[in-house]
């Protein structure tokens, strides 16, 4: 039997929990939702507005938060510390929370509950999309973590380029950001699905901050959208 053979079996000799992924990702993605509203109507808001006001302060609050935080609630897994793991989550729930509330915060109390209610209905579609796609078909995703970190870095150097040539170029900025979080989501499903990770938490952490990147991008165009039919 190969090493691949071997890790392959390892993977597969513990089958991961769906349900409890399901779960915990739903959750943790409920509360920070929450946490955005709530900190909507506080100088979190005005917090987030001006740490993200500027792309290059915006891109390294969001790295520092989200990703910073992802990578120490692997860590506090991997070395089964729970502590840690929830000191990374509680960064990753802080970072989206200070920018969801600066997106919310320019809408009226009526229109942030309505924007919220609609992207959550567009992002669990979208969401159950990529589930049915990624059960239904023996193709593999492995790839699409490779894509995401692409799109990702596509989308800083579209942005920065943007920043100082032409401002058009942020919105192809936004929309490669967007595909990347798509990819990212697709692969962790994927990843469930292959028994790629035998901890449950990282499974729904994995999930959770994909879902949380791709509502993040809806909620948005979705305000846009409120404000444009207001109009």
């Amino acid at each position: 039997m190969s090493v691949h053979d071997s890790a392959k079996a390892a993977r597969n000799a513990t089958t991961v929990d769906v349900p409890r992924v399901a779960g915990i990702g739903a959750g943790l993605v409920a509360v920070n939702v929450l946490l955005m509203l709530v900190g909507s109507y506080t100088p979190l808001a005005d917090l987030g507005t001006v740490l993200f006001s500027n792309y290059f302060v915006a891109v390294g609050t969001f790295v520092v938060t989200v990703g910073g935080g992802f990578w120490v609630s692997n860590k506090g897994i991997e070395n089964d510390s729970m502590p840690v793991a929830g000191a990374g989550v509680s960064l990753i729930q802080f970072g989206y929370t200070l920018l969801g509330s600066a997106i919310l915060v320019v809408a009226s109390p009526t229109v942030r509950l309505v924007a919220l209610g609609v992207t959550t209905v567009i992002t669990g579609l979208l969401t159950a999309g990529v589930v049915v796609v990624v059960y239904r078909t023996d193709r593999s995703f492995e790839r699409w973590q490779l894509y995401s970190r692409g799109l990702f870095v596509g989308g800083f150097v579209v942005g920065a380029v943007g920043f100082f040539v032409n401002s058009l170029l942020m919105l192809g900025a936004s929309v490669l950001f967007f595909l990347g979080f798509v990819a990212d989501l697709t692969y962790e499903i994927w990843a469930v699905k292959e028994n790629r990770y035998a901890s449950a938490l990282r499974n729904a952490i994995g999930i959770y901050v994909a879902v949380m990147g791709v509502f993040i991008h809806i909620l948005q165009l979705v305000l846009r959208a409120l404000s444009y039919l207001d109009n």
